[in-house]
């Protein structure tokens, strides 16, 4: 990709970057301001709700106390007496009396008030009390107060006692409602129809235009409540949390942007310094043991590069492996392994001419049909039969199938032996394995992580074993770490084994020495190689 575009590709990439934080703050912002504000408004119609059961508790409390005592004669002196003392020791109610029809013959008010009139009943409830929504008296004009009788007695009480909670916002609606029939009992503000139908058997909390509604379902009497706070209480704490929240998506954002541009800048910046890298030879080798997992005998090891910056800092393969890839230089990096290993392990195969070197190649090199000359001048210059080198491919060398199945059926038809690595970790493994003739398969060390931890992937490897004995390809479990997972390897037919169990990476003089000391009568080593 040409400078100019990739520049731009960049810095469109930084800006979105940076973008993600702060649209997640306003985002966060809201919803817990949403939240907050949905919990204070359910918060006032819980107490609206408990106020009114609280209300109904005593008003049963008093009517079965004068239905008892005035069951012979409910206006007795000894039955108005009792009268008044409830209406002086309740809290909520404000009289309460004998009824016939719609007159209130006798009442806590004295007897001067007898044969008041509250007027006919408004609603009939389930458990046959029956209720006047809106009685007057002519001694307090202008208020309006709730009759509920019951067995021929009624309590008086306030129609706004109920929803008399405290709130700290202006503007608030609150309302009991009365279920089934859905209808308001007493409320402060107008209470749209739908929030009263809005709940039957659970409560719930919603935004609705220009209010965010709770609604306190019905828990005892066929009573419930409800709240709808103002959108601007909404608004007010998102502003509130905006000015917390913003400022801190914005330091993330401009930390992200940095980062990106940082990591973008290396990733840029990279390819160029590999190159130099592979001019000052600051790629080195190392090489992990592969053994025969019935005997224990070294009988290969992988070559693995490694980067050493000239101020000692270790470059992970990880990081710079795939940047090779993309800026097309992985094809230098591999011809550097082969001409290390080249320089190397002249004296390897003279000494132990049925040992093994793993080469890992990139999709580059398994495109290219001058792979196979360039393998097949190793194998000269180190005095190597060519199955004595190994070629290992991954999933990702398939990106053009026809050109790579082409290249490793040419080097297996030249006897060099090829594996395909990490096996199952990839979407298309199978398909390969249908197509495309391997002689080994490895393992991924994340299935053999897997063996007896009773994962729901350990069952996973059992059927990789089974597929490569199905198809008789070789195989070699990577990671091996603990001899548990070796034996269980063993008894399932794995033939090879790698891991830090059997020998971390090492430098190629360490790797002879081991070899050498595993020679018969030579003490420590290996076992026999």
């Amino acid at each position: 990709m040409k400078k100019k575009p990739l520049t731009a590709l960049i810095t469109l990439a930084a800006i979105a970057a940076a973008a993600t934080p702060l649209a997640l703050s306003v985002y966060l912002a809201r919803q817990e301001a949403i939240r907050a504000t949905k919990d204070l408004a359910f918060s006032y119609a819980a107490d609206v709700l408990a106020r009114s059961e609280a209300v109904t508790d005593q008003i049963d409390v008093a009517i079965k106390r004068l239905a008892a005592a005035g069951a012979q004669d409910p206006c007795s002196a000894g039955s108005q007496a009792l009268m008044k003392q409830i209406d002086l020791s309740s809290s909520y109610i404000q009289s309460i009396g004998y009824i016939a029809g719609n007159r209130l013959i006798c009442s806590s008010l004295g007897s001067e008030i007898g044969g008041l009139e509250l007027g006919p009943v408004d609603m009939v409830r389930p458990s046959g009390v029956k209720l006047r929504l809106n009685v007057e008296f002519p001694f307090a004009r202008g208020s309006k107060f709730l009759a509920v009788e019951r067995d021929g007695f009624v309590a008086i009480i306030h129609k706004d006692l109920p929803i008399d909670t405290t709130t700290h916002v202006s503007g608030v609606v609150l309302a009991t409602v009365a279920y089934p029939e859905a209808r308001v009992l007493t409320s402060r503000g107008v209470v749209e129809a739908k929030w009263a139908t809005a709940v039957v058997a659970e409560s719930r909390t919603f935004l609705d235009r220009d209010h965010v509604v709770a609604v306190a379902a019905p828990r005892r009497y066929y009573i419930g409540a409800v709240c709808a706070l103002p959108v601007a209480e909404l608004d007010k704490r998102i502003h509130a949390l905006s000015l917390v929240m913003i400022p801190v998506g914005l330091l993330a954002s401009m930390a992200l942007a940095w980062a990106f541009l940082q990591l973008a800048k290396r990733r840029t910046a990279l390819p160029a310094i590999i190159r130099c890298a592979l001019r000052e030879r600051e790629f080195f080798l190392e090489y992990q043991p592969l053994v025969e997992l019935s005997t224990g005998r070294w009988v290969g090891a992988e070559a693995l590069i490694r980067w050493r910056r000239m101020k000692g800092e270790i470059m992970k393969p990880d990081i710079f492996i795939p940047v090779a890839e993309e800026s097309g230089l992985i094809r230098e990096v591999s011809q550097y392994v082969v001409d290390q290993i080249a320089a190397e392990a002249k004296e390897l195969f003279r000494r132990f001419p049925d040992f093994h070197i793993g080469i890992n190649l990139a999709a580059a090199d398994l495109h290219d049909e001058s792979t196979v000359l360039m393998l097949r001048k190793l194998a000269a210059a180190i005095g190597a039969r060519h199955h004595c080198i190994m070629v290992e491919a991954t999933e990702r060398s398939f990106t053009n199938h026809g050109l790579a199945s082409a290249v490793i059926a040419q080097l297996r038809a030249e006897g060099f032996p090829v594996a395909i690595d990490d096996f199952g970790t990839g979407y298309s493994s199978l398909s390969y394995l249908e197509k495309v003739r391997f002689d080994y398969l490895k393992i991924d060390k994340s299935f053999v992580d897997t063996i007896n931890t009773g994962a729901a992937t350990s069952e996973v490897i059992l059927h990789i074993m089974e597929m490569a004995k199905s198809l008789r390809i070789e195989m070699i479990a990577e990671g091996v770490e603990t001899e548990v997972q070796a034996q269980f390897l063993r008894e399932r037919g794995v033939q090879y084994g790698q891991g830090w169990l059997f020998g971390k990476p090492m430098r190629f003089e360490d790797l002879m020495r081991a070899l050498e000391a595993s020679r018969p009568g030579m003490p420590g080593g290996p076992s026999n190689v």
